[in-house]
């Protein structure tokens, strides 16, 4: 037995494929756009705090606290920027997790 392809809700006739169509659209287009960004990110050698922070799962607030107390992952200040070496970063965060 097939499905319906449309439906009647109330005096409105839908049509499933378009209408399951559009649903997976709105889901998946903001996970799509996530995925291309932290894919752009992880290309880059030098990440701004944000982007340390999102592709870490680190806390930009932490990072700058870090800076600001003399410890934390190497960066470099460029202007006010400070920018973080996606290297140093794995280094910093691989050490940690092997002094516990």
């Amino acid at each position: 037995m097939r499905a319906p392809k449309q439906i009647s809700i109330g005096d409105q006739e839908i049509d499933l494929e378009k209408a399951v169509a559009a649903a997976l659209e709105k889901i998946l287009t903001p996970v799509a756009e996530a995925i291309c960004e932290i894919e752009r990110i992880r290309r880059k050698e030098y990440l701004t705090e944000k982007e340390a922070a999102l592709l870490f799962s680190l806390s930009a607030a932490t990072l700058k606290t870090q800076r600001s107390r003399g410890g934390g992952p190497v960066y470099i200040k460029i202007g006010n920027r400070a920018l973080y070496s996606r290297r140093e970063l794995q280094q910093f965060i691989s050490s940690r997790n092997n002094s516990y």
